[in-house]
């Protein structure tokens, strides 16, 4: 700490990242002190345009930095692990981008880190501190969908493939749109379910739209030659308790775009985020769409860093449990082996 504030550092000067720095700047007991970037025209730009005394092209001179309370990665996925450890093991509390890291052994690591260091973690999974998301897992809570025996989750996009290296080359996101966008929504409907264990988990990945000339993307254009992860994923998780779970990812469909999350209850059912509630009534279909009176405005993306900000003040558990999301990673890495060896994956 610096003058009774808190100081924050950043790792990443990309999108996400200025989104991150525009939530901490709303926070008076916060100074976001330092960014990292390797792109010096990136890191010359946020470091102006926010007012940040540090900028550093490597992350590790940020991380060195005692008086640096809280590390925000921002990088791209591969990286994640890397300067998550790293920070952890300088006394640092660390928030990370989704996904935590791109294999559960690495996620792993991280725990064991923040637990040995008694330091904060939690993944920016920022669907949990949405209006809808907070209400549908209250409406859960209080046994309004009873048990929720089955969910079926999309994060389906028709032509929204990002064409930036850090999206479509392997080494540097770790797969598609399983682990870009598959991670949200399997997130939000695993924390829904009540997070139950895994028992097994069988996945398929094509890609086929972006290897073919002539597709058209809406977010820009890549070079087909160089695209290494899928462009479509699903597959099938059955939990130990008998509960299961369907998940479908796309960048490139040639289906209408579907953000979200089919929940089968024995009460009720729902689809989040459309706020739709299915039941019956005295022998009759009651269906609603729920809508809140008062709802608030603020950025989901910043009212994970307000939690976060207040987690490392009290001491309190932060509402996204490292525990929870390795049992995502161990989902989703589990989707791509299943798919490599075209066989159910056993836990």
């Amino acid at each position: 700490m610096k003058n009774g504030k808190y100081l924050v550092g950043v790792v990443g000067a990309g999108g996400i990242g200025r989104y991150h720095i525009a939530g901490w700047k709303k926070l008076p007991e916060v100074c976001v002190y330092g960014i990292a970037d390797t792109n010096t025209q990136s890191l010359e730009q946020v470091s102006k345009e926010y007012e940040i005394p540090v900028a550093v092209k490597d992350y590790k001179n940020l991380i060195k930095i005692e008086e640096i309370d809280i590390i925000d990665v921002c990088t791209p996925n591969s990286f994640h692990y890397p300067v998550t450890i790293s920070a952890l093991k300088n006394g640092k509390h660390v928030i990370c981008e989704k996904p935590l890291a791109t294999n559960s052994d690495h996620v792993e690591k991280m725990i064991k880190a923040a637990k040995e260091n008694k330091r904060k973690l939690m993944a920016a999974q920022n669907n949990r501190f949405s209006y809808e998301g907070k209400m549908t897992k209250k409406i859960i809570d209080d046994g309004e969908l009873g048990e929720i025996y089955f969910a079926q989750c999309y994060a389906m996009r028709r032509r929204e493939l990002p064409a930036r290296d850090t999206f479509i080359k392997k080494e540097l996101s770790g797969g598609g749109p399983m682990f870009d966008i598959g991670v949200h929504i399997l997130d939000i409907a695993y924390w829904f379910m009540g997070c139950p264990k895994v028992h097994s988990v069988k996945g398929v990945m094509f890609t086929k739209l972006a290897k073919t000339r002539g597709i058209t993307g809406t977010w820009g254009q890549w070079d087909p030659d160089k695209y290494e992860v899928e462009d479509f994923a699903a597959g099938f998780v059955l939990f130990k308790d008998g509960r299961a779970l369907q998940l479908n990812c796309s960048f490139l469909s040639n289906l209408p775009s579907n953000w979200s999350a089919h929940l089968y209850g024995t009460k009720a059912g729902f689809i989040w985020p459309d706020m739709k509630l299915f039941s019956e009534l005295n022998g009759m279909h009651r269906d609603s769409t729920l809508a809140p009176i008062i709802r608030e405005n603020e950025p989901s993306h910043h009212l994970e860093i307000k939690h976060f900000l207040e987690c490392v003040k009290t001491g309190k558990d932060v509402l996204v449990k490292p525990e929870e999301s390795l049992e995502v990673i161990r989902i989703l890495e589990a989707m791509y082996i299943s798919d490599e060896k075209k066989k159910e994956f056993v836990f």
